[in-house]
C-alpha cells in the first residue's frame, strides 16, 4: 500500500491523516499497515513504531485478546463489526473507552485482504454518563430518604393526634373512676374503724383486699394519665442529685434493699423537673419491684462528652430476651397488675427532654438503664 502523495492512495492517506477520528488498517496477519495521526495521539505511540506490529506489542494482553477476537470475526464473516464499547490503555497508562467500527477491505479478486478500524473515543461521554448515573442514584436516595422522613413525620403526627385524643379520653375517665374509688377507699377506712380490733380475721382480710385493690386501680389510672398527657417540656437547670432525691422519696424502699449513690456535685441538666423526676421514678420503681424485698439499688451520674448520663442499676433477676425485645412497647409487662406503661412513659418523658434511654440486662444478675441527656451550655 503506497502513500506516494502523487498517487490516489497517497492522496487519500493525507485526507485520512487529518481526520479527527483515529483510523487504522490491518492485514490478515493482524499487523498495522497504516495508522493516522489521531490514532497515534490516542495510543501515545509514533506511527513508525506501530506500523508492522500487532496489538500485543503495545497493549495489555486482555485488551489485545479482545481486539484480536473482533479482528478475527471481521475477517471470518467478511462483514462490518460494530463494537459499542471497548477499553484501551495508552502508552502513559491512561484508560480510554472506545466505540469502534471494523470494516473488511477486499482485493481485486474479491477476497478480504485487510480491515479498516474507525474509532470514536467515548471516554468523556462515558464519564459524563457515569457522573449522571451517580447523580441520579444520589438523587433517588435523597428522594427515598425524604419520603421516609415525610412518612415518619406523618406517622409521628398521627401518633401525637391519637395521644391528644387519648389524653382527653383518659382525663375524663380518670375523673369518673377516681370519684368512686375515693368513696370506696373512704368506706373501707370507715369499715375498718367500725370493725375494730375484735373483728374476725376474715373481715380484716376483706377490708385489706379492698384497700389494696383501690391502690392498684389508682396506680393504673396514674400510669394511663402519665402516658397520655406528656406535655411539652419546660426546661430549667436542676441538680441531678436533687432529681434523684425526689424520685427516691416517692418510692418506699424495703429495709433489706441497699442503696448506693454516686452523684457528683455540681452536676446539672436543663430539663423539665417534674417530667424527669417522673421518668427516674419509673426506673426506680421497676428496679425495686424486680428485686422484691432484698437486693441492691445503685444510682450514679457522670459527665460524658456532650451528655450527662444517669444510670439506675439493680441486682434483680434480670429480664428474659423475649421480654427485652419488646421492653419499651406499651402493654408489655410480666407484672400481675399494671398496664406495662412505665418504661414506655419513661422513654417518652426522656425523649421529650432531647435525651435517650438505653438498657442492658443479664438474666439472674440484674438490669441497668442509662438515661442520656444533652449537657450543652452547662451553667
Amino acid at each position: 500500500m503506497t502513500t506516494d502523495e502523487g498517487s490516489w492512495p497517497g492522496f487519500m492517506a493525507q485526507i485520512v491523516d487529518h481526520l479527527a477520528h483515529p483510523v487504522f488498517v490491518k492485514d490478515r496477519a493482524f499487523r498495522f499497515v497504516y495508522v493516522n495521526r489521531a490514532l497515534c495521539q490516542l495510543v501515545g505511540f509514533p506511527r513508525e513504531q506501530l506500523v508492522g506490529k500487532t496489538d500485543y506489542d503495545f497493549f495489555p494482553k486482555a485488551e489485545a485478546d479482545y481486539f484480536r477476537k473482533k479482528d478475527t470475526e471481521t475477517f471470518a464473516t467478511a462483514n462490518e463489526v460494530e463494537i459499542d464499547e471497548e477499553p484501551i490503555t495508552d502508552a502513559a497508562g491512561k484508560r480510554h473507552v472506545l466505540a469502534t467500527t471494523k470494516v473488511p477491505l477486499r482485493g481485486a479478486s474479491g477476497e478480504v485482504t485487510h480491515l479498516v478500524g474507525i474509532i470514536h473515543d467515548i471516554t468523556a461521554l462515558k464519564s459524563a454518563e457515569d457522573a449522571l448515573r451517580m447523580a441520579n442514584e444520589g438523587l433517588e436516595r435523597r428522594v427515598a430518604e425524604r419520603n421516609r422522613e415525610l412518612a415518619d413525620a406523618q406517622q409521628q403526627l398521627l401518633r401525637e393526634e391519637r395521644l391528644a385524643v387519648l389524653g382527653r379520653l383518659v382525663g375524663g375517665l380518670a375523673h369518673q373512676i377516681r370519684n368512686p374509688l375515693g368513696a370506696i377507699a373512704n368506706a373501707a377506712a370507715i369499715l375498718a374503724k367500725a370493725l375494730g380490733p375484735s373483728a374476725s380475721p376474715e373481715a380484716r382480710q376483706a377490708v385489706a383486699v379492698i384497700t389494696e385493690e383501690v391502690w392498684r386501680t389508682n396506680r393504673i389510672i396514674v400510669d394511663l394519665v402519665d402516658f397520655a398527657r406528656i406535655r411539652p417540656a419546660e426546661p430549667r437547670w436542676v441538680e441531678v442529685a436533687a432529681l434523684v432525691d425526689v424520685a427516691l422519696a416517692n418510692h418506699e424502699r424495703p429495709p433489706r434493699i441497699g442503696l448506693t449513690l454516686d452523684l457528683p456535685q455540681p452536676l446539672a441538666v436543663s430539663v423539665d423537673r417534674e417530667q424527669m423526676e417522673s421518668a427516674l421514678g419509673h426506673l426506680i420503681s421497676n428496679a425495686l419491684e424486680a428485686m422484691g424485698d432484698r437486693g441492691g439499688l445503685s444510682i450514679s451520674a457522670r459527665h460524658e462528652g456532650e451528655q450527662v448520663v444517669i444510670a439506675v442499676e439493680d441486682v434483680g433477676p434480670g429480664i428474659s430476651p423475649e421480654v427485652w425485645a419488646h421492653l419499651f412497647e406499651p402493654l408489655n409487662t410480666t407484672k400481675p397488675f399494671g398496664l406495662g406503661l412505665g418504661l414506655t412513659t419513661c422513654r417518652a418523658l426522656v425523649e421529650n427532654q432531647g435525651g435517650t434511654v438505653t438498657g442492658s440486662t443479664v438474666p439472674g444478675k440484674g438490669t441497668r438503664f442509662e438515661v442520656r441527656l444533652p449537657a450543652q451550655g452547662q451553667p
